[in-house]
């Protein structure tokens, strides 16, 4: 059963559904489980498209058993709130986090948006950050890595065909051509959390809720660095983040050309 909700890729919405009502036969322990199976499972392989989240189907149950029970509010409001801090508890546990409620944040808001982040889209969020860093910083990079010099020698395929797909613009074309070389020398790079939230969300109130309550002790991205440089999973990243450039890219282009409108 455990498969059929970490590897459910049809539609979100129906998952979260389907979940809901899966869950409704067991109890926390049982939804506490299905978050260390899916942080566990995130470690050793890359995926796009990531479970379901299961706090938004554990909040369509709270809601119906308001309904079905309304003289037990105060039980549910007990068990809402004792299973969200399970679930940020175990996240935290997984990813190195510490958690120190800021006040009046809303447990739920807080749980789903860390579900959301660190568990079913962490490996989007991944790909996501890194095509829009090399983008925006893509000046800087070309010169500071001087990938004019690398790409006057480099005459591979990879290359060649990179100039061809990004023909008016220099800078990430031959980012894409190195993007090896790229990544390898920015691993080092201190990145501000907030900045990264900031990439992915693009909304300030989102934003404050994480970096007020949660901490990375590590920081995110050199979360983001295990996973990319963990050589069972290198290829297969490096591909998507090429991948999801060149879809920017284009999408980019249909816009400026008037097929976006």
């Amino acid at each position: 059963m455990l498969d059929f909700l970490m590897n459910n890729k049809v539609y979100e919405i129906q998952a979260n559904n389907q979940l809901s009502v899966i869950l409704s036969q067991f109890d926390a322990d049982y939804v506490v489980s299905i978050v260390d199976d899916t942080l566990q499972r995130q470690l050793n392989t890359f995926d796009l498209i990531g479970p379901p989240n299961a706090v938004m189907a554990c909040e369509d149950l709270f809601k119906e058993y308001y309904i079905t029970y309304p003289n037990e509010h105060t039980n549910i409001d007990l068990g809402r709130d004792t299973l969200y801090r399970e679930i940020i508890d175990r996240i935290c546990k997984w990813m190195n986090l510490s958690f120190n409620q800021a006040p009046n944040t809303d447990i739920y808001t807080l749980a789903y948006y860390l579900y959301d982040f660190y568990v079913a889209k962490f490996n989007k969020y991944l790909v996501t950050f890194y095509d829009k860093y090399l983008d925006a910083e893509k000046d800087q990079i070309y010169a500071n890595f001087y990938l004019e010099d690398i790409g006057g020698k480099n005459k591979d395929m990879s290359s060649v065909y990179s100039k061809m797909a990004f023909s008016n613009d220099k800078s990430i074309a031959l980012i894409v051509a190195n993007l090896q070389y790229v990544l390898s020398h920015l691993k080092e790079m201190t990145i501000p959390d907030e900045y990264i939230y900031n990439i992915i969300y693009r909304d300030e109130s989102i934003v404050n809720l994480l970096t007020q309550n949660i901490t990375s002790m590590n920081g995110i991205f050199n979360l983001f660095n295990k996973i990319l440089f963990n050589p069972y999973l290198y290829p297969t990243v490096i591909t998507h983040i090429r991948m999801q450039i060149q879809m920017t890219h284009r999408e980019e282009l249909n816009v400026a050309a008037g097929g976006g409108q």
